[in-house]
């Protein structure tokens, strides 16, 4: 190994613009935002550190050996990743113990090298793809705390909640969604009553249907680049944990039920509520609606769940038990039993 020319070793900056010339040049189609080019950035730069510390690596060698990365044998890493082990990987797995953290470095390798380095994008998507199995298996086999076990309720009773919303909203006001004429009938007491229980009701839907962590606030209308979308009945997801970690940008498609329902919601924002929204999800505030103006990664909206289920259903709720039902009853229903 080749000892540091620290006179010529280049500074701090001029190696993290060189990790960033590389991940751009290798997801020029690939449209990354500036904060996931940056995540991406400090992951290697860590890396490299490392590359310095443990192997006394040049900046040039800790380029090189993830274009062209130094395998040798190793039978229990290639039992596992059916692929060799390298010195990139190996320095990698000694910094990192967290799957996740070790797949969003890989993510960035992987932008380092691909469309020009073939070989080292089929070999660390290899091993990414690997450690992303084992990482969603292991959420899937998580038990829930005891705290959790004394409030947790079963797949059906918690796709029931938002309809406990509904039962309300029609019982009292004879349906879900009111005309602007029917509205001005309404105290104004009892709009922004009746309004915030169409909020709740669209939040609990929502989040009980597309469990998607704490993602929905941050969800708007129109195209923004690094942000949460909804375009047509694909909802686009580019700054959300998963994301950050498998890379942007994930696209889920929004069933028929949820799209009338959010179509018919939106028409009374803009119709009844006279509002032009710019999110998706809102709220009432100081007995005014308004959006949500904090992001996705804010423990506020967890509390939020947690109030309204036990609002409506006498139980508090956090995501992360929502998350964990749903999974639950996925990989018991035939569904997920063909595809395994």
């Amino acid at each position: 190994m080749s000892k540091i020319n620290k006179s010529k070793t280049p500074s701090l900056d001029e190696i993290k613009n060189n990790i960033t010339r590389d991940i751009n040049l290798g997801s020029d189609q690939d449209n990354l935002s500036d904060t996931t080019i940056k995540l991406y950035t400090r992951q290697l730069v860590k890396l490299y550190k490392a590359g310095i510390a443990k192997e006394q690596w040049s900046p040039n060698e800790f380029i090189s050996n993830i274009h062209y990365p130094n395998k040798f044998d190793d039978a229990s890493f290639q039992k596992t990743f059916k692929v060799q082990n390298s010195s990139i990987i190996a320095l990698l797995m000694s910094i990192y113990t967290s799957k996740e953290s070790l797949i969003l470095t890989l993510n960035a390798m992987c932008k380092m090298v691909k469309n020009r380095y073939r070989d080292a994008f089929g070999y660390y998507n290899t091993i990414r793809k690997e450690l992303s199995k084992q990482n969603k298996a292991a959420k899937l086999d998580n038990e829930l705390t005891p705290e959790e076990e004394k409030k947790y309720i079963s797949y059906e009773e918690l796709m029931s909640v938002p309809g406990k919303v509904a039962k309300v909203l029609n019982e009292t006001y004879g349906k879900i969604f009111l005309f602007r004429s029917e509205f001005e009938q309404l105290a104004k007491a009892k709009r922004t009553d009746y309004v915030k229980l169409v909020f709740d009701y669209i939040t609990l839907w929502l989040n009980v249907h597309y469990p998607l962590r704490l993602v929905w606030p941050s969800v708007m209308l129109t195209l923004e680049e690094g942000a949460n979308y909804l375009q047509g009945n694909v909802l686009h997801l580019n700054d959300f944990k998963n994301v950050r970690l498998m890379g942007p940008p994930q696209m889920i498609q929004l069933d028929s039920t949820t799209m009338s329902l959010i179509k018919s919601y939106l028409e009374f924002l803009t119709n009844t509520v006279r509002e032009q929204p710019s999110k998706l999800l809102w709220r009432i505030f100081n007995r005014q609606p308004g959006e949500y103006d904090y992001t996705s990664s804010s423990n506020s909206f967890s509390q939020v769940i947690s109030k309204l289920f036990m609002k409506y259903n006498g139980k508090p709720m956090l995501m992360n038990m929502i998350r964990h039902i749903a999974e639950s009853h996925l990989i018991q229903s035939p569904t997920y039993a063909k595809l395994r």
